[in-house]
């Protein structure tokens, strides 16, 4: 994930901004289990797919002409690392206490050597060996959203790579290889929620792979657009009525595909030129700004209210269960955007090579 405004770039894209956030909204009810959201959003899990689109837009918009003029492959993604870094850490270090917690007390069957190469993979942001894991199926077992970065920090060595030679033809090319690729991946798992597990890891590459150049491919054409741009309640009406749809069985395959392939490349091209100001604008701008915070941080949040919930004899209803979720996850984020994670993120870029420094954001 990353914000509209990463970089020095200072052109905003308010209502993406505020899109992303509502996006990691819905990622919480994913997670959260309610049978109210469960089925009020049958689609929420594809706003990962969402985030990946948005990622390539606003990633070309910030680093495309640096990569060309020679920002090395090194320094992108050294600036890539020290964005995701922080919250990433925090949020694994907190599912790792967690879980050190519920086996110390017996509550879990893993083992502290599980524990242990878990937090090991942790550290380097790699998913964790099935033999090796706390869950055999999970690649990153102390905080599950992880997996998302995994395959995001692998598509933007990709587009590193192939920056300085990237045409929108060229663009096209590689976002019509993913496209073919998730034709296979929904039919074949049924939808395409997949990435997360080792059962369907595979599903990850190609949904980043047409998502995030599909971004590329928008924004290096936009000046070639001539569609109208949304108001701000259309757009994020739009966004919750792509996760609203019901389906199943092959429908469900079949919608995710539509979703994926027009629904979310068109949001982006029909929002990214919205004029959004004043009260709706702050708010979007604040909802972009959390919205990684929020979506990295509140499965170990959500565990570890659990536990004080459970301590206190409250069994809440699945629905206020997610609300109190996002209130805290927003909350959190708010406080450690400015305590932790800008500082932070601050000190690392002033360690880093002048050239990299200059790309930080």
């Amino acid at each position: 994930m990353v914000s509209s405004n990463d970089g020095a770039e200072r052109e905003r894209f308010a209502l993406l901004d505020g899109m992303r956030g509502l996006a990691a909204l819905a990622v919480i009810t994913d997670h959260v289990p309610s049978t109210l959201f469960t089925t009020l959003l049958p689609g929420r899990y594809l706003a990962v797919d969402f985030f990946f689109v948005l990622s390539g837009f606003v990633l070309a918009h910030v680093y495309s002409r640096r990569l060309t003029a020679g920002l090395s492959l090194l320094a992108f993604m050294r600036v890539r690392v020290v964005r995701l870094y922080p919250l990433y850490l925090l949020g694994a270090a907190t599912g790792a206490v967690l879980m050190a917690l519920h086996i110390v007390r017996g509550w879990n069957d893993a083992s502290l050597a599980q524990l242990a190469t878990s937090t090991l993979f942790a550290l380097f942001m790699l998913p964790c060996p099935p033999p090796a894991s706390l869950w055999e199926n999970a690649p990153y077992p102390l905080n599950g959203p992880s997996w998302s970065l995994f395959f995001e920090l692998f598509i933007n060595l990709i587009f590193a790579l192939v920056a300085p030679r990237l045409t929108p033809r060229l663009c096209l090319m590689i976002a019509g290889i993913g496209a073919i690729l998730l034709v296979p991946t929904a039919f074949g798992f049924g939808q395409l929620d997949g990435g997360f597990a080792w059962s369907n890891f595979v599903a990850g590459f190609p949904r980043v792979t047409f998502s995030f150049f599909a971004g590329v491919f928008l924004y290096q054409t936009r000046s070639h657009w001539r569609l109208p741009a949304l108001p701000a309640w259309a757009g994020y009406l739009a966004l919750a009525a792509v996760f609203m749809v019901p389906a199943t069985g092959v429908w469900r395959s079949l919608y995710d595909l539509v979703a994926v392939l027009i629904l979310f490349p068109a949001l982006v091209a029909l929002c990214s030129g919205s004029d959004v100001r004043g009260a709706v604008a702050k708010v979007s701008s604040v909802a972009g700004t959390l919205s990684y915070g929020v979506y990295i941080l509140h499965v170990p949040l959500w565990g570890w209210l659990q536990l004080v919930l459970g301590r206190l004899h409250l069994d809440l209803p699945g629905g206020l269960d997610v609300v109190l979720t996002a209130g805290a996850a927003l909350a959190i984020a708010a406080v450690l955007h400015k305590i932790y994670d800008t500082p932070v993120r601050r000190w690392l870029s002033l360690r880093q090579t002048p050239r990299a420094a200059l790309a930080r954001d």
